[in-house]
């Protein structure tokens, strides 16, 4: 028996476009406009992966498929929406109704059937080394296809960029070096231990990678940090209490005034970072939700546009809405501004901790 696909869609051209371009790849295809109906077909069915779209009559695309999640049999089929929406409180709210995944149309139809191909693999547990998926959530994607999208970025920005981060870090070496050294100088004297705090970062992909700091507490800080857990104003994994007690006299200048960041510069010379783009996490890619991978398509950043609009104070989810507003328009005139708005944030000591 061939591999099943239940397409659920009231647009009869769609619904003929998809049978088309997945007529090659030997599915057995099955095709409904009525949502009602398409419930009781996948039950008597047992389809491999459905195909629905999200704006339907009688039963919208998000209620259909809460129902396919509590009906036994069908439960643990793979779901993929289409929609034309491409908000990120449309995608969120897919995911939290159980979608797998999602295509915005128009698609792209190599894009439809890879994705379909790699959900169809992993049903039989034959996932590829080029698929790798985040261990630990409820629902998974292979960072393959989150990265499909930013293929599509302009390949002239993206060489322009780097290119502009190069020439950058060198141009203000003159400036910078006899800076870091006199904070290193301060660091040292001020409290015992290292003048470079060291910690894993989560970078595009999903990689992890050492980012360098200046050390701001204590040396012990990581070790007090559960025993001041009740005093984080941010929703976890996130981690921020105001007035730190671990954080040094020194420290706590560097990080009103953000020179702490300034040995990052490293990290983007040698290619880890860019000057702009999501701030990268010190959690690993295995707690982020599905839809919030999204920021792992590119570069973290030195700084980054939630930087700009809300710098310290907003939790976690918003500064992924915001960073995926970023990626989605990005170009070198945004990256200009949100440079000149960190200077200035930074020189008004604004949301900085």
């Amino acid at each position: 028996m061939g591999e099943r696909i239940l397409i659920v869609d009231d647009d009869e051209a769609m619904t003929g476009v998809l049978q088309f371009v997945l007529s090659s790849d030997n599915y057995e295809i099955e095709t409904c406009n009525d949502p009602v109906q398409a419930l009781q077909i996948a039950r008597d069915w047992q389809p491999t992966l459905v195909l629905l779209d999200l704006m339907m009559p009688q039963l919208n695309g998000y209620e259909l498929c809460r129902r396919i999640r509590q009906t036994d049999g069908i439960a643990n089929v793979p779901i993929i929406l289409l929609t034309a929406m491409s908000s990120i409180d449309e995608k969120l709210a897919g995911f939290e109704a159980g979608a797998d995944d999602y295509i915005t149309k128009p698609f792209n139809n190599a894009e439809l059937k890879m994705r379909i191909a790699a959900r169809v693999r992993r049903v039989h547990g034959q996932a590829t080394n080029e698929e790798h998926y985040f261990p630990g959530r409820t629902v998974s994607v292979p960072l393959a296809l989150v990265r499909s999208r930013s293929q599509q970025f302009n390949r002239s920005y993206r060489v322009f960029k780097r290119l502009f981060d190069i020439a950058a870090c060198l141009m203000t070496v003159p400036l910078v070096v006899p800076i870091l050294l006199i904070i290193a100088l301060f660091v040292r004297l001020d409290s015992p231990g290292p003048v470079l705090f060291i910690q894993q970062r989560t970078g595009m992909d999903g990689k992890r990678f050492n980012m360098y700091k200046f050390r701001t507490m204590v040396k012990n800080a990581e070790e007090l940090k559960l025993q001041y857990a009740h005093l984080n104003e941010l929703t976890l994994p996130d981690f921020k209490i105001t007035y730190d007690p671990r954080m040094t006299r020194v420290g706590k200048f560097l990080r009103r005034t953000s020179l702490d960041e300034l040995p990052q510069l490293w990290n983007v010379l040698i290619g880890q970072m860019s000057l702009v783009g999501p701030r990268p996490t010190s959690f690993n890619a295995d707690t982020y939700q599905l839809w919030q991978t999204e920021r792992l398509e590119v570069l973290p950043g030195l700084t980054g546009l939630w930087q700009v609009v809300g710098r310290s104070e907003i939790d976690f989810v918003e500064r992924v809405e915001l960073d995926i507003e970023y990626i989605e328009r990005q170009s070198f005139r945004l990256d200009m501004e949100i440079l000149l708005q960190t200077v200035r944030a930074v020189i008004g000591g604004r949301g900085a901790s």
